[in-house]
């Protein structure tokens, strides 16, 4: 009795020292706290990691049509993209949403979409050289001041985790979505259409961040050509492939972090 006693004892004292190696300050943060995410991980705003950046990612991220020509890899900012469940808007499935209560579109507002991105390197009347304007976030924050309603305005107005950062995918965001809920989780290369998933894979169908798979989803870009006022209205990409299409499309957020 008296050898159990001190063996009691000492794991006690060990306890108190803090050098048990079982207590819970020595298990690792998980994803949804602030940890190392991988794919498929439930992210801080309760969403489905799809994108994790590196080196390799990023380069194939590059490669897919219409990518952000200033795009550069860096270790600084976020670091992994996720989305939002299907039934973020209240209902079973994502919304078929019109894309602003405003209805000129030419309003002048859409200016502020020329040359807006992630990291805020926005410049006044830069003329475009590009297909896409910007990143998802720069501008659904501008969709969202500007708009009652629409898809831009309610992505940003979610809320899921306690986050108030979500917005609506630009194609670039929304190819990468288009890869992990392909079942390609380790892509070579998205260089044309050939390159994305046909179907969207049996696990990702079955889970609560499914899509709705051959259908429009809302692309929080407009199309501009190489002068400011070479418009051509709202983007929107078909889950099945990257090519564009008719119809009102679904919407779905994500988040960068």
């Amino acid at each position: 009795m008296k050898k159990f006693g001190l063996f009691f004892g000492l794991i006690g004292l060990l306890s108190v020292l803090g050098i048990d190696g079982g207590s819970a300050a020595d298990t690792p943060a998980t994803c949804a706290q602030g940890g190392i995410c991988q794919l498929g991980d439930i992210g801080p705003g309760g969403g489905m990691v799809f994108y994790v950046r590196n080196e390799k990612s990023f380069a194939v991220w590059k490669a897919t049509p219409n990518a952000e020509g200033d795009f550069a890899f860096s270790d600084a900012g976020w670091h992994y993209l996720e989305v939002a469940p299907k039934t973020w808007a209240g209902g079973s499935t994502d919304p078929k949403l019109n894309w602003c209560s405003n209805t000129n579109i030419r309003a002048a507002w859409v200016n502020q979409l020329q040359g807006w991105d992630w990291y805020h390197k926005w410049v006044p009347g830069k003329t475009q050289s590009g297909f896409l304007a910007a990143t998802g976030f720069g501008n659904s924050d501008i969709y969202a001041q500007n708009c009652k309603t629409g898809a831009a305005t309610s992505a940003r107005k979610y809320r899921g985790g306690g986050k108030t950062d979500w917005y609506l995918p630009r194609q670039t965001e929304l190819n990468q979505l288009a890869f992990f809920a392909g079942g390609i989780l380790d892509p070579n290369s998205a260089c044309c259409i050939a390159d994305f998933p046909k179907h969207q894979s049996s696990t990702f169908a079955s889970s609560a961040y499914a899509v709705n798979w051959g259908n429009l989803y809302w692309v929080s870009t407009y199309t501009f050509g190489k002068l400011a006022n070479q418009w051509q209205g709202p983007d929107r990409m078909s889950l099945g492939s990257n090519a564009p299409g008719s119809g009102l499309p679904f919407a779905r957020p994500i988040r960068a972090f």
